[in-house]
């Protein structure tokens, strides 16, 4: 590893420590079901009654399923409208901070890696489970939002919304190197994003995306949510045509020509590096912030 990539490395890493410790993490308050699909493992939870839809939950640096779950509050939001929820898990053999390599190129194609392993996971359980192909969403939170704008990217048939909590634009840094000026928000732009992106959706339309920030994230700078909602807009003709003040927060929506809400932006005040709304017994949440989990479901699975 040379000098440059070892100092990148050691910086990533930095980063992803300054976000609270997963050694905090809750106990588990669900059984999740263990499973593997194409050579990765994951953690399923079903809902009471048949599942009418399925979410893809990909949680952040030093997070596992079960913190993720506790923090988002998935679970029960499953069991209230019948979804169920797979969460792919990113081990320390994948990376030391259980990251995801989002920024890695053999992580950025549908083909291979990381992504392929996440879209067999989807492709399974939702034919185990009968589950309506236009019911599929991806919600993702950090280094799992950032790989969540590489699902919509390469994957629009598998996943109809994405809800993305402190991610970035697609392709945004491309290696180590590249991944650092990304989150600190000086190398981010929607327009080259979306150039990228709309090379890899191959003239299939992008999905509906919910995008989720605080205005204090010291991680992964805010100048990301400002890129990925450009890049998103540029791919549907959306434009932002209503903005509110909600539960302090601002929060603006996206119509295109033919008046259809295809993006959301939520930017939360005094918030940092964390899941708005989240459980207080996990890691990398923020309660006292709109409810991230139920507006994400609320606008990607509206028809």
């Amino acid at each position: 590893m040379s000098g440059a990539i070892g100092r990148a490395l050691a910086a990533l890493i930095l980063l992803a420590m300054l976000a609270p410790s997963a050694g905090s993490a809750a106990k588990k308050t669900e059984a999740l079901r263990r499973g593997t699909e194409g050579g990765r493992t994951y953690r399923l939870f079903l809902p009471s009654s048949p599942p009418t839809g399925l979410v893809v939950a990909l949680h952040g640096c030093w997070q596992t399923p079960e913190d993720f779950a506790a923090g988002t509050r998935l679970n029960e939001a499953g069991e209230k409208r019948a979804l169920a929820v797979v969460y792919p898990v990113q081990s320390a053999r994948d990376n030391p901070n259980r990251c995801w390599n989002w920024f890695l190129p053999e992580h950025q194609s549908r083909t291979s890696g990381e992504l392929a392993q996440i879209v067999a996971i989807a492709g399974a359980v939702r034919r185990e489970h009968n589950v309506p192909a236009d019911r599929v969403v991806a919600l993702g939170f950090s280094a799992g939002g950032f790989m969540t704008v590489n699902l919509a990217c390469v994957a629009p048939d598998v996943v109809v919304g994405v809800g993305v909590a402190s991610g970035g634009p697609f392709r945004c840094g491309t290696g180590v190197v590249g991944g650092l000026p990304c989150m600190r928000g000086n190398a981010v732009d929607g327009r080259s994003s979306a150039a990228a992106c709309r090379t890899a959706l191959g003239g299939r339309r992008p999905p509906r995306t919910s995008l989720w920030h605080g205005d204090l994230d010291t991680v992964v700078d805010p100048r990301n949510l400002d890129a990925t909602a450009t890049m998103f807009g540029a791919l549907t003709g959306a434009t932002p045509k209503r903005n509110e003040r909600r539960d302090a927060a601002t929060h603006t929506v996206w119509i295109d020509e033919q008046g259809r809400e295809m993006e959301e932006t939520w930017l939360v005040e005094g918030m940092t590096h964390a899941w708005s709304g989240g459980s207080a017994r996990a890691t990398h949440t923020f309660p006292p912030g709109p409810d991230a989990t139920e507006a994400m479901l609320n606008f990607l699975l509206k028809k």
